[in-house]
């Protein structure tokens, strides 16, 4: 067969499978419409009760742990965008809290008590502008560190978000399609599984990369890198794949990839709360991962990092240890695996990825990586480290308010235009993203940059993009 006749084959493959999925997600949104009905448009009716057994006891006591300080008003990058008390984790925590005793309980207001003291049911229009304030949260977690009776914001605003859900009232309408896509698709951006792979066939064809990965089912490796999906379908940020590619055949570890067979980690689906289809995808994942007998998880995706280490412990036991790539690449190079030879000249400073930092609790690793590439002179930002300003593009936020995610966007760029640093350095596809946007919204002075193409530099595997240009 020739390459023409190779080409045409994979197309007609690739052309079936897109058609075959399109039916799989045509017949997943039936499926969801029947299962779960939209609520009804008249505000006065009374809106379904919430599931307080998704709620541990912990849970709930946290609704009356709130001092309502407002400390975390301080903080919240969506309420620094939009002045409206509901958008503060105070707020919300109140507001749900209202909800909770309007509904169970002996002064809930259908009981006598209740009744007495005047309690009015919970409308389906106050259950569906709670859900819209609940979604304009990035999940950065900045209200945890910041709360003086440690809540753990976060995983409560997820299950609230899981009941959302339940009843029929979330995700938001501006989200459904994330979330649609990732069930019928394996992946978020609603592309062929059969696409999946094909930035390393591109790669190589470049010159990009020597060879592409071998695939880790087919030959047994002692390093899976899980690519994830904005990596492997998303050209704009094609880099950190390739650059991480670059760094472990440079180190000449024994790696592979999971190629077509890779799906999404689940993330977009938890944070969205729709747990009952991310349990299922995390438990065929852990099920895969388990059975390919690799030691090490290696990704470049805080997102799938905090996921895999932390979200899927509570779903099943994993048999390998988990690293974000540029923790791993510290242990290269304390190991003598890897040499950072090369000077690079430039001035860099560092944004902490919500999910890599105060998720994960990843902060003195890409510090330590940054303190060992020759000729860099690196400066931390003012808000560093556990109180780093959240780019926006986490916890659907992105999806749902755009705008309020490119306003938060930018002001994290002026942050970093602040320290005098020609480029803006960070370890997360979806900070990448997010602040790229911020970049060009504000024409900055500052360049966008993944942490593993400053170590391509400093390795002499990978030009700069400017020389690329060049050449």
């Amino acid at each position: 067969m020739d390459n023409n006749d190779e080409t045409r084959s994979a197309e007609t493959t690739e052309a079936a499978e897109t058609a075959e999925v399109k039916d799989a997600a045509d017949s997943a949104e039936i499926k969801e419409t029947t299962e779960v009905p939209e609520p009804t448009e008249v505000s006065c009716q009374t809106a379904e009760k919430i599931n307080l057994e998704k709620f541990s006891p912990r849970q709930l006591l946290e609704l009356d742990a709130c001092t309502r300080c407002g400390e975390c008003s301080n903080w919240c990058p969506a309420y620094d965008q939009d002045n409206r008390e509901p958008l503060t984790p105070r707020g919300r925590a109140t507001q749900f809290k209202d909800i909770v005793s309007r509904q169970h309980g002996v002064f809930s207001a259908d009981s006598v008590l209740g009744r007495l003291l005047g309690k009015k049911p919970v409308t389906v229009e106050e259950m569906k502008q709670f859900a819209r304030d609940l979604y304009a949260c990035s999940t950065c977690m900045q209200c945890h560190f910041v709360c003086p009776v440690f809540i753990d914001t976060v995983e409560l605003w997820e299950r609230i978000r899981e009941c959302i859900v339940d009843s029929g009232y979330g995700p938001l309408e501006m989200q459904k399609d994330l979330v649609k896509k990732t069930k019928a698709y394996d992946n978020p951006w609603g592309q062929p599984r059969s696409s999946r792979a094909r930035w390393g066939k591109i790669a190589k064809k470049k010159k990009r990369i020597k060879e592409i990965p071998g695939d880790i089912s087919k030959q047994k490796a002692e390093v899976l890198y899980f690519v994830g999906c904005t990596a492997s379908y998303d050209n704009n940020v094609e880099e950190v794949g390739i650059n991480t590619v670059n760094i472990l055949s440079h180190a000449g570890i024994d790696f592979g990839i999971l190629g077509n067979r890779e799906k999404c980690c689940g993330s977009v689906l938890l944070r969205m709360g729709d747990r009952e289809s991310f349990e299922r995808i995390a438990k065929e994942n852990i099920q895969q991962f388990n059975d390919l007998g690799f030691k090490t998880f290696v990704t470049s995706c805080a997102g799938c990092l905090k996921t895999v280490r932390e979200d899927y412990k509570k779903i099943g036991g994993l048999n390998f240890e988990v690293k974000h790539t540029l923790e791993y690449i510290v242990d290269l190079i304390k190991a003598g695996r890897l040499e950072l030879k090369n000077n690079v000249n430039a001035k860099v400073t560092y944004h902490d990825p919500c999910h890599l930092g105060r998720h994960a609790g990843c902060f003195d690793a890409p510090r330590e990586l940054l303190s060992l590439i020759p000729g860099l002179e690196f400066v931390e930002m003012e808000r560093n480290r556990e109180n780093s300003r959240c780019c926006g593009a986490g916890g659907g936020l992105k999806s749902a308010y755009p705008d309020m995610q490119n306003e938060i966007s930018q002001k994290r760029v002026a942050d970093a235009v602040a320290t005098g640093a020609t480029e803006l350095v960070s370890a997360c596809p979806f900070c990448y993203q997010g602040l790229q946007i911020g970049i060009q919204a504000m024409d900055a002075k500052i360049r966008m940059r993944d942490i593993t193409e400053l170590v391509c530099m400093a390795i002499g595997e990978e030009p700069s993009p400017e020389d690329r240009d060049k050449s």
